[in-house]
């Protein structure tokens, strides 16, 4: 029985040896090649110290390098750490201290590192990622490969405030996901794939489809070189693609503009962050052959829930404070909708649990549960006790998201609930509106923040478009506001640049 990633990637090497497993500008490698490597590589690893159990911190960007080193981790056994590459010097720092990392690979650059980090200074085990190629894998005999609750892999998230959440992906979790994302992506066995996101191209190799490896800074998705990037996915003749809406949003505003049809693109899946009516719109328009679907997740559980530009399009909104359609859930997805409060949440049986369930139609806090839902965090008891509730052998995680589920069980966003406000004995929720906001073409970005009691709306308006105009459809569409605030540029999310930060729009209000 598999129980591992890797032993998928072994099996798809013994079936199709030489189809290409990675590709890289210029450079590809093939399955039996890619196995070799990865083999070769733990021989490294093992030579220099790191064994089952280790928690080595990789900072290598998004390359075949790095998927060579994290599969063979993986197969020794020991434990990849992740932190976001625009993670803020302090914010690392804390994370290398909570998973206690025993091993350090970077790339030359990322060793820079060592020399600002005390952190990283005492990690016993430096190495540079550039010399693990070296060894020949029949020289090793066949070790012992981790399955189960095991950790395979620890990714931190960036939030602003408290202690970073480091997702503890055990083999379990990883293969689970796998199985989910496998059956919902329904990847062809000659899909070529152009994923930005990383987990993404791990669920490739387990798959054995290919991927493209994105040529563009992952820092900056918004910064992306469109003519760049869609020339290379018509040479690599590419027919899937995975990424952030943001990156999308640039690619079909360059192919509208320019008449360009990537015909051999069937499928686009995009997610990190909401995607409303006026981009699923241009994502039709720019891509006619392609069929494009939303993808409602997190870190914790991806997916929760899919659906289809196409579909997204024929909900018309029968109100303002109406929310954000995301489909429905998956069947490997059991979601729940809660009251909603700041407090942590403990059942202890599945009535009490159920005592907490809001009915149809009622808002409040988005609860999943599932074998691909995230169990745990890593060494950290106050996520731990903030975001999951046990319940009769069930671990159902909290999202943060507020939401609700209509009759034909459509499950609806309506914004982070720590987001919404009380306002003159009403509680307003950001998502209905931002999504109103988002059908007024002058309009970049724009959303609701409550501020000493008066709700401000607050608008970047697209370069050249008049203030005068924007206020007009405004009042039309009567959105509630105390003041209106134009900003040159409102604060987005550091992993995808398609979410507003609304911590740093405060601070900067």
């Amino acid at each position: 029985m598999t129980e591992n990633i890797v032993e998928l990637v072994i099996e798809n090497a013994s079936r199709n040896p030489d189809k290409v497993a990675l590709k890289e500008l210029d450079t590809e490698i093939t399955y039996k090649d890619f196995i070799e490597s990865i083999k070769s590589t733990s021989i490294y690893l093992s030579n220099a110290g790191i064994t089952k159990g280790y928690r080595v911190l990789v900072f290598v960007p998004m390359s075949i390098e790095l998927y060579k080193i994290l599969l063979a981790l993986f197969y020794i056994g020991a434990t990849a750490v992740f932190v976001d590459a625009w993670a803020e010097k302090g914010r690392l720092e804390q994370a290398v201290k909570i998973a206690d990392c025993n091993a350090f690979i970077g790339s030359n650059k990322a060793h820079i590192l060592r020399l600002t980090s005390s952190e990283i200074r005492k990690i016993p085990v430096k190495l540079f990622a550039k010399t693990l190629f070296i060894s020949k894998y029949e020289e090793m005999q066949e070790c012992e490969i981790a399955t189960g609750d095991n950790t395979a892999l620890i990714t931190f998230t960036t939030g602003s405030t408290g202690l970073p959440k480091g997702a503890n992906r055990t083999h379990e979790f990883l293969l689970n996901q796998h199985l989910v994302l496998k059956q919902h992506l329904n990847h062809s066995e000659n899909e070529v794939d152009y994923s930005t996101l990383p987990i993404f191209v791990l669920n490739n190799l387990a798959t054995g489809i290919t991927s493209i490896i994105p040529d563009f800074n992952p820092k900056r998705p918004s910064k992306i070189s469109p003519e760049k990037i869609i020339k290379n996915m018509i040479e690599n003749k590419v027919s899937s693609t995975v990424g952030s809406p943001v990156f999308y949003d640039i690619l079909a505003e360059y192919c509208i503009k320019n008449n360009i049809i990537v015909k051999t693109l069937k499928k686009i899946f995009l997610g990190g962050a909401p995607v409303f009516a006026e981009l699923a719109s241009k994502l039709i328009k720019a891509f006619p052959d392609t069929y494009v679907e939303i993808v409602y997740g997190s870190t914790e559980a991806e997916p929760i829930s899919f659906i289809s530009a196409n579909e997204m399009l024929t909900f018309k909104n029968s109100c303002i404070d109406e929310g954000l359609i995301v489909g429905r859930p998956i069947k490997d997805a059991i979601v729940k909708i809660i009251k909603i409060t700041d407090l942590p949440i403990t059942a202890a049986n599945e009535l009490e649990f159920n005592n907490l369930v809001l009915p149809v139609g009622e808002t409040g806090e988005i609860c999943v549960t599932g074998k691909h839902v995230l169990k745990e965090y890593y060494n950290n008891y106050e996520a731990q006790r903030q975001n999951k509730i046990y319940c009769d052998g069930y671990v159902w995680h909290r999202t943060g998201d507020a939401g609700y589920l209509d009759s034909d069980n459509n499950l609806f966003l309506m914004g982070r609930c720590k987001n919404k406000f009380s306002y003159k004995d009403r509680i307003y929720f950001v998502f209905p509106y931002e999504k109103a906001l988002s059908g007024i073409s002058e309009i970049e970005i724009a959303t609701l923040i409550e501020k000493d009691n008066r709700i401000i709306l607050t608008i970047e308006a697209k370069s050249g478009k008049s203030q005068e105009t924007i206020n007009k459809y405004i009042e039309k569409i009567k959105i509630p506001c105390d003041e209106i605030k134009y900003l040159n540029t409102i604060p987005r999310d550091s992993r995808h640049q398609s979410k507003i930060d609304y911590e740093k729009l405060k601070r900067l209000l």
